[in-house]
């Protein structure tokens, strides 16, 4: 059994007279970390996230959940060193066969927050992981080392995008999963093109092989808002529904997924993905040290001036 097995449930936070809701939820439970300097951790040691929850849903079916909510699950330096983590985590997690990725409150998640350095993962975990090769030197301001492991995953990943998604929360939900079930109200937008930054999470290549370079980069460059509906006709999308159904959909196509042989779940995966995942390092190589010639150039840092100033609380745009 895995160490941090819980048994007590919690009942989701939706309309309980709905069918869909008789599954329920375990309590958040602390996860693993496995590396530490230039070791591996033997055992690995137990962390507590500090911008995300991992919830046991039954059935082979974990939910993690971006939980900044006042911050609109906004990509800080915290949560984005989180994401590493809990990446690794799934991978070696024997119980979970499906990961579902939400967010608390209003907001799915509202894209890069630059104006908050602080972490609660401890700089030489972190430093551990970059020599394990399971992520990039800091600063990875394209999450380059997270957008690997998750291409690279081989189990199934769902987002229940739930509310407000933006910038590189848009990738987030579109780009790094193998499912998308969004909210009706739900729109989209990447203001990439007027703050002068340039393509993160893998979407520089992988957004235009679902929507066609055209449209990538009307909404990459042109920074086109645009709706649930137009994602699901775009292809980014695998179906949308009601607000409140959103979460229950998710974690329904991930009991069903679940329940099928993992074996062969994994290996169509693997052959689906297979150029993806071939070209992955290069792409977010490339991603990784164009971003920061972009947010060194002075116009870049005159929009993003711009940006702080106007979200001098923290809340991103981004």
């Amino acid at each position: 059994p895995h160490p941090l097995n819980r048994s007590r449930r919690w009942p989701l936070a939706a309309d309980s007279s709905s069918p869909r809701m008789a599954s329920s939820l375990g309590p958040p439970e602390d996860i693993l970390l496995y590396y530490s300097g230039a070791s591996e951790l033997d055992p690995p040691r137990p962390y507590k996230m500090s911008r995300m929850t991992y919830q046991d849903a039954g059935n082979g079916v974990f939910l993690i959940t971006l939980n900044d909510p006042k911050r609109l699950n906004c990509m800080s330096l915290n949560l984005a060193q989180e994401m590493t983590l809990i990446i690794e985590h799934v991978r070696r997690d024997d119980r979970c066969n499906v990961v579902v990725w939400t967010g608390s409150g209003r907001a799915f998640c509202a894209g890069g927050n630059f104006s908050d350095p602080s972490s609660t993962v401890p700089e030489e975990v972190y430093e551990g992981y970059v020599q394990a090769g399971k992520a990039m030197a800091l600063p990875d301001i394209s999450l380059a080392g997270a957008t690997r492991a998750m291409i690279k995953l081989p189990k199934i990943s769902i987002a229940a995008v739930n509310g407000i998604t933006v910038g590189g929360g848009v990738n987030l939900a579109f780009v790094w999963q193998d499912f998308a079930y969004v909210g009706e109200d739900v729109t989209f937008r990447y203001p990439f093109g007027e703050l002068g930054l340039t393509p993160e999470l893998g979407s520089s290549v992988l957004l235009s092989k679902i929507v066609g370079l055209p449209r990538a980069k009307q909404l990459m460059q042109l920074g086109t808002e645009f709706t649930a509906q137009r994602a699901y006709e775009l292809g980014l999308c695998t179906e949308v529904v009601p607000m409140s159904e959103v979460l229950p959909k998710a974690l329904a196509a991930a009991q069903k997924l679940s329940s099928s042989p993992q074996l062969a779940m994994r290996e169509s995966k693997r052959m689906i993905n297979k150029d993806i995942v071939e070209s992955i390092d290069r792409i977010t190589e490339d991603e990784y040290f164009t971003i920061r010639k972009a947010i060194a150039s002075p116009e870049t840092q005159k929009a993003m001036a711009a940006l702080m100033k106007k979200t001098s609380k923290g809340k991103s745009k981004l």
